[in-house]
């Protein structure tokens, strides 16, 4: 967001915009995307990463102003074509951190807000974290490095300062994202043995530690938490082959039915933007019985919205509470909507995508389902 387009949306929330919206957008179902919750602020900054006096706030600011449901009863409601009720939301955690149990969940439970929590299962009961947040921890070790990746064909990075450090996690994110799952992993394996020559301390590593079974089950036992597949390994699915594509979304189905009991009927797309997923992925919802799916696409969900690629308001380290606020109004979206050239909104923390890669969907396949027609009235 631009200087002056922040100065502008931020005077219109101060005068009550953020509270039309809501108004106009009481039909559209919101879905709030959230990862970890801090029990403090930190020295580092992470995008997905927000301290818990932040995250309390904005859980009490839905709570007033939203009806807040389980996920998994606006899903069954959609597909039997019953309304939702005005200003309708749904809260989301991806991933499966240890600090949603031991930081979100407290407040939720306190408050009595639903959420819905999608898990790598593949990381569950281990030490292991999630191979983006390994990438974070290793770089966040060092005030100061130079990794040498030429033998990759990726040069070399260095830091000496917070906002370098920040651009080489961001710069190697963004590239590693887009190689293939072995390449991928070479490189950093490089990274690592790279760092751990260095001399790695890791203090950030406890903060992205995955929760145990043991924690999901007690959430489960509150009635207010949902738990959901997210993938085995937390791998870009259409990056993937097809049996990959179906061992990670069938076995991470399974893996939350066998210790748990029960499943979610949602699955949350890894990194979530329109690249990330195809008709293949849908094949394999649709074979594992998942009617549901969420995305990172940033905006709020019409009632023509396909329930296979539901949309989030993604909220991170980085969000100020009026931006919250207009957020979550679907003011931000119609913003987005109106400076996009073809009218969509775009993906969150990243750019559009308009249409699907050349290995994704193509138009003959079957549409995918939609959310019923009905819409909640709105009040006067």
């Amino acid at each position: 967001m631009s200087g002056i387009t922040k100065k502008i949306v931020r005077t219109a929330e101060a005068c009550g915009a953020s509270a039309i919206s809501r108004t106009l957008h009481a039909d559209q179902l919101l879905i709030v995307m959230y990862h970890g919750i801090l029990p403090e602020r930190r020295t580092w900054d992470h995008w997905c990463q927000i301290p818990s006096d932040e995250f309390r706030w904005q859980i009490e600011y839905l709570k007033r102003h939203y009806d807040v449901l389980p996920l998994s009863e606006i899903i069954t409601r959609r597909i039997a074509g019953q309304p939702l009720p005005p200003k309708c939301a749904a809260i989301t955690f991806d991933d499966g951190l240890r600090n949603n149990f031991e930081v979100a969940f407290p407040i939720l439970r306190e408050l009595n807000v639903p959420a819905t929590m999608y898990l790598a299962t593949g990381y569950i009961d281990t030490d292991a974290l999630l191979w983006q947040d390994r990438l974070f921890a290793e770089i966040q070790s060092f005030d100061s490095m130079e990794l040498d990746l030429s033998s990759h064909n990726l040069g070399s990075h260095e830091w000496a300062n917070t906002a370098s450090q920040q651009q080489v996690f961001d710069t190697l994110l963004a590239r590693l994202k887009q190689l293939p799952v072995e390449h991928k992993n070479r490189i950093l394996a490089d990274i690592c043995r790279q760092t751990r020559n260095a001399g790695l301390q890791n203090p950030t590593g406890h903060d992205f530690q995955l929760m145990s079974w043991d924690n999901a089950s007690e959430m489960l036992d509150s009635g207010l938490i949902e738990i959901g597949p997210h993938t085995v390994n937390h791998e870009l699915l259409s990056r993937l082959d097809d049996d990959q594509i179906h061992s990670e979304i069938a076995d991470s189905h399974a893996a939350v039915l066998e210790n748990l009991g029960t499943s979610s009927p949602t699955f949350a797309f890894p990194n979530g933007t329109r690249a990330d997923y195809d008709q293949r992925v849908f094949a394999a919802l649709k074979e594992c019985g998942i009617p549901a799916a969420v995305t990172t696409v940033s905006g709020l969900n019409q009632t023509s919205q396909s329930i296979l690629e539901l949309k989030r308001v993604g909220i991170g380290s980085d969000t100020e509470r009026w931006q919250f606020r207009a957020e979550v109004s679907g003011m931000m979206d119609c913003l987005r909507r109106l400076r996009s050239p073809n009218g969509e909104t775009t993906d969150v923390n990243g750019p559009l995508t308009k249409d699907f890669p050349a290995n994704a969907a193509d138009s003959s396949t079957e549409p995918t389902p939609q959310l019923a027609t009905t819409k909640a009235s709105l009040p006067s």
